[in-house]
């Protein structure tokens, strides 16, 4: 935890050295049950994501994930920390919808805390499963209808496998109950809707992602899930919280999750 702290202190006194830049912390907390024992309040996953204009429309998107996992019987697994797949990437951002594409660097080590990283957002799933290239590409659009707004997204996602050692802590094999391949691709689709009242608002979305590559039928190698989320804006800082919970019956039971984004 002290590591994850100095990280986030960095990213703060760096982000200053570039004008217009967005800084966002987000801290999601899974809740779910293994080997009968449940997560300590400790047991988190963390992004810290920067962006950085380049070009006009064009950002540079960094962001460094990390996730600690502890249970609270304390037999098994053993407490354990990680750093995730850093992500490197350009997002295109327009008016009515931004496209992202990049792709992230294998640095998240085998074992519980990568574990529950990979459980805790099936979106950014790839920042914590270890020995993987992932690619990445994804477009976000919005629709404004007075004070209703929808966002639809799609995108998809290709890892190279890097190393063919079996994982102590399988997420693939664990949520989707099948095998892996040494390159998988996933498609990650869903939309949000919601409501804004002033510098407040009010949402609720369809998550999904659907493993392409399983070899599974579609209701096998898909994941669903449904999120609440409330923010306020105030322009510099923007507040927020999400709820989360999955249609499938898979490990997660569900998740809460705080974030701010700083618009510096």
């Amino acid at each position: 935890m002290k590591r994850l702290m100095s990280v986030v202190v960095v990213l703060l006194l760096s982000s200053f050295a570039v004008e217009a830049q967005i800084l966002s912390i987000e801290v999601l907390k899974p809740q779910f049950v293994f080997a009968g024992a449940k997560p300590t309040f400790s047991t988190t996953a963390w992004f810290a994501t920067l962006q950085i204009p380049l070009y006009k429309h064009f950002q540079f998107v960094g962001q460094l994930p990390f996730a600690h996992a502890e249970l609270k019987d304390g037999r098994v697994p053993a407490p354990g920390n990680t750093i995730g797949n850093p992500a490197f990437g350009l997002r295109l951002d327009h008016e009515k919808f931004h496209l992202d594409f990049g792709l992230r660097l294998p640095f998240a080590k085998t074992g519980f805390a990568g574990f529950v990283g990979a459980l805790a957002d099936i979106d950014r799933q790839e920042a914590f499963v270890p020995d993987i290239i992932p690619l990445y590409g994804m477009i976000k659009t919005k629709l404004s209808l007075g004070k209703f707004s929808i966002r639809p997204y799609g995108g998809a996602t290709f890892t190279v496998k890097i190393e063919r050692d079996q994982l102590r802590f399988d997420y693939l094999k664990a949520v989707y109950r099948t095998r892996a391949n040494d390159g998988e691709f996933f498609l990650l689709y869903g939309g949000e809707g919601g409501l804004e009242f002033g510098k407040f608002y009010l949402g609720g979305a369809y998550n999904a992602r659907t493993w392409l590559t399983s070899g599974a039928s579609f209701g096998t190698s898909s994941v669903n899930q449904v999120t609440l989320r409330a923010k306020l804006d105030f322009a510099k800082v923007v507040p927020g919280a999400i709820f989360r919970f999955p249609i499938d019956d898979i490990l997660l039971d569900n998740l809460f999750g705080v974030y701010c984004t700083f618009n510096l």
